[in-house]
């Protein structure tokens, strides 16, 4: 059976001050790091074969540790895994963005597929094309293996969108938030995708 196990970077100093991150990066917080490394402990037996991970700053420090402690090498860097870029939103809070643009923080935050990028930013849907394009066929490339690809929140949920069989709209109001360093696993069975786990921390208890 093949299996790619999903997660999303540990907590950043933006998650903490609620900033909008998009592409732009900031470091790991301490609890990100511990976040991290106790993931990566947990996949040490998990028979993992390949790591991939996004280039941006924060995925990559959450793919370095786990690979460190899984002793799987190396951490593949795939552009295609990167956050939606925000264009001229990252590094706003979200307060301040939503006090500035109501109607386009509301779409950002409820209605997805009418939401605004921005010179130079990214749709909702543009996003979802580039990762599942990389992703998908990772179900081929490692037929009967299980391998780990670490993310991003809008990336993750976007793709997980597709997986369950839901528009990207439907999904939103279905499932808001995926925990830093959570679990989501997905195989493809029978020409299906199947859910075996969602944005699960049950491993840190």
């Amino acid at each position: 059976m093949t299996e790619i196990l999903f997660t999303r970077h540990g907590q950043t100093e933006w998650n903490v001050a609620r900033k909008m991150q998009g592409q732009k990066d900031s470091p790991l917080t301490e609890m990100g790091l511990s976040q991290a490394r106790i993931l990566g402990a947990y996949l040490r037996d998990k028979s993992i074969t390949a790591i991939y991970s996004s280039p941006l700053l924060r995925a990559e420090r959450t793919a370095t540790i786990i690979q460190r402690e899984t002793g799987i090498d190396p951490v593949n860097l795939v552009p295609e895994l990167k956050e939606i870029n925000l264009a001229d939103l990252e590094g706003r809070s979200f307060f301040k963005a939503a006090e500035d643009e109501p109607a386009r923080m509301e779409a950002f935050s409820s209605i997805p597929s009418s939401f605004a990028p921005g010179p130079g930013g990214e749709s909702f849907e543009e996003v979802q094309r580039r990762s599942l394009g990389f992703v998908i066929p990772l179900f081929t490339k490692h037929r009967g293996e299980r391998v780990l690809v670490v993310c991003h929140a809008v990336v993750l949920r976007l793709m997980m969108a597709y997986f369950e069989g839901y528009t990207i709209d439907e999904y939103w109001k279905m499932q808001g938030f995926f925990f830093p360093c959570s679990i989501t696993r997905v195989t493809y069975v029978n020409e299906r995708y199947k859910i075996i786990e969602r944005n699960s921390i049950e491993y840190t208890k």
